[in-house]
């Protein structure tokens, strides 16, 4: 939560989904905005109408309207729909054209009796939102000032006239100021999302080369000994302590794996597990996948059982769900910690076929293998996913005590 003019409000993340939501945050608010003005000179403008219980009727109408797309547009947290962009100028328009049957022709130009211009000005800020092209914003701006116009001209007096065309040009000024914020928005949440994908495709290489480095390392001096069993011939007297070293290395190559079993120091009291090597053991169940790690921002954490094998599930079950559904040709494991916040975060995304998480139910894997299961450690398991943009599962956890007093090692 961030402080905006000493109130609470919720802090909308640098996203394109986020700078949707802020989008519709403007929309609605200019189009609540002059509603409430007209709540406010609603007492004047009902006792100077000619037709007050047609005014009520129509206010009506718009109202319903209103509600309806207010309710879309907050449901689906953004306003993309191009078929309730022209039903809303549609009825702006038909808002408009009502003035001259509940306001007399003097009332209709700086008068609240005459609401439908100053209301219907959000409908200008809605098109610049929900239409892409700038041929369908300048034919919604065309049909607001058109049908103010056909309105307010006929019977004006001379300089009502000219005010009704000053105030015309009012929604193309409100359209164009819309449309150049949310399209410069738009690009800027573009740009900060693939310099993300970015960003994390180069720490899963670095991670890569890293992990490359040390494997290296650990089988560099034993190739070797490797060699001398594949090619045969052994001499009797190397044969044993060749054995005891291949199976010294084999030991060592479990315990890289992270395969307590395999490991003579492994048993009781033992440490903790960590987070990345939970998350590692995940992944390696899944080497037919192409799964890309970067988990250096998490090393140091530990992860202590039983919470550990469920995070271990966990993972492995939504690299089930990639193998099975998604179709993904990247899938990338990333895990971080915040010793500040006393929180790690693991994701899980992919770039396959993704679903609609309101409009799919949540199978028993999701369900109760991934959700159910680590919120019964305290875990929060959040799902987002676009058809056709892929999917993203966040895991968020409780940092231990021992790990929030210092920065995880490669941490910047």
């Amino acid at each position: 939560m961030k402080l905006i003019g000493g109130l609470a409000a919720p802090a909308l993340p640098t996203t394109p989904a986020g700078v949707e939501l802020c989008a519709v945050a403007v929309f609605a608010g200019v189009r609540v905005v002059n509603l409430a003005q007209f709540a406010v000179a609603s007492p004047v403008a009902l006792r100077e109408a000619t037709a007050p219980v047609l005014l009520l009727a129509v206010l009506g109408g718009y109202l319903a309207e209103s509600a309806a797309i207010g309710a879309v547009v907050v449901r689906a947290r953004a306003y993309r729909d191009r078929r309730w962009g022209w039903a809303d100028t549609v009825t702006a328009g038909a808002v408009l054209l009502a003035q001259p049957l509940f306001t007399a022709a003097p009332d209709r130009t700086g008068s609240w009796t005459a609401w439908g211009f100053a209301c219907t000005l959000s409908t200008a800020v809605g098109a610049a939102v929900v239409f892409t092209r700038r041929r369908h914003v300048a034919a919604a701006v065309a049909v607001l000032a058109g049908c103010y116009l056909a309105a307010t001209l006929p019977g004006a007096a001379e300089g009502s006239a000219a005010t009704a065309l000053g105030n015309a040009f009012a929604y193309a000024g409100f359209a164009v100021l819309a449309r150049l914020l949310v399209g410069y928005l738009r690009r800027l949440a573009g740009d900060a999302e693939r310099a993300r994908a970015e960003a994390a495709r180069a720490a899963a290489e670095a991670a890569r080369l890293r992990e490359r480095e040390r494997q290296q390392r650990l089988l560099h001096d034993n190739v070797s000994v490797l060699r001398l069993f594949a090619g045969g011939g052994v001499p009797e007297e190397l044969d044993g302590p060749l054995r005891e070293r291949a199976a010294a290395l084999a030991n060592r190559v479990r315990a890289f794996l992270g395969d307590p079993a395999g490991d003579p120091a492994a048993g009781a009291g033992e440490p903790a597990p960590s987070l990345v090597s939970v998350l590692r053991a995940a992944v390696g169940d899944y080497r037919d996948l192409p799964v890309e790690t970067s988990l250096d921002l998490a090393d140091g954490v530990p992860l202590p059982e039983p919470a550990a094998g469920a995070v271990r599930a966990a993972v492995g079950t939504l690299l089930a769900n990639v193998r099975m559904h998604a179709g993904a040709s990247h899938v990338v494991v990333h895990a971080d910690a915040d010793p500040a916040g006393g929180e790690w975060e693991v994701t899980v995304a992919d770039d396959g076929r993704g679903f609609d998480p309101a409009a799919t139910p949540r199978g028993f894997g999701l369900r109760v293998q991934v959700e159910r299961a680590l919120a019964a450690h305290g875990i929060a398991a959040r799902v987002d996913s676009v058809p056709g943009d892929g999917t993203r599962v966040t895991l968020r956890g409780p940092l231990p005590a021992s790990a929030q007093d210092a920065e995880p090692e490669g941490a910047p």
